[in-house]
């Protein structure tokens, strides 16, 4: 039985890689992608090994959700609510942040003289629904939100 040398093969098939020498020789861009290549070759080798990593991964992490005390939050009734106060949090803040980047790319499509509007109307969405994930997050904490009806008189 023939013994199968994995260096040797794996070289094999990565010079089975085809690009004109004139072109590699005048042209970076030619050789990082034939590096490109050849590194997808070497990935697709190893993507059995990896699956059976990430499954024997996947399969351990349910004893690692274990317990000695049996219960989910730990005895502690505020972790679930708290979680959730993060969640909104960082959405609230996620939310801001997409709004400012996409007025950052309204702003640059107006100077270059393409269309705009998709991307300002999409910001002023994500402010709005920040907005209303600021509001939920600032009840969530027990504030009140005070109205002035008499509009400063």
């Amino acid at each position: 039985m023939k013994r199968l040398d994995m260096r040797q093969w794996l070289h094999d098939r990565a010079g089975d890689v085809a690009i004109d020498e004139n072109l590699l020789q005048q042209s970076r861009t030619a050789r990082a992608s034939r590096r490109l290549i050849q590194a997808t070759m070497i990935v697709h080798v190893l993507t059995p090994v990896l699956v059976i990593l990430g499954i024997i991964t996947l399969t351990a992490l349910p004893v690692l959700a274990q317990s000695p005390g049996g219960s989910i939050f730990g005895g502690n009734d505020q972790t679930l609510g708290n979680g959730v106060r993060e969640a909104i949090k960082w959405g609230r803040n996620l939310l801001f942040l997409i709004g400012i980047g996409g007025l950052m790319w309204a702003a640059f499509n107006y100077m270059t003289e393409k269309n705009w509007t998709k991307q300002a109307v999409g910001s002023v969405f994500c402010f709005a629904f920040g907005a209303v994930a600021s509001l939920a997050y600032s009840f969530s904490q027990g504030n009140a939100v005070n109205l002035d009806t008499n509009l400063g008189n």
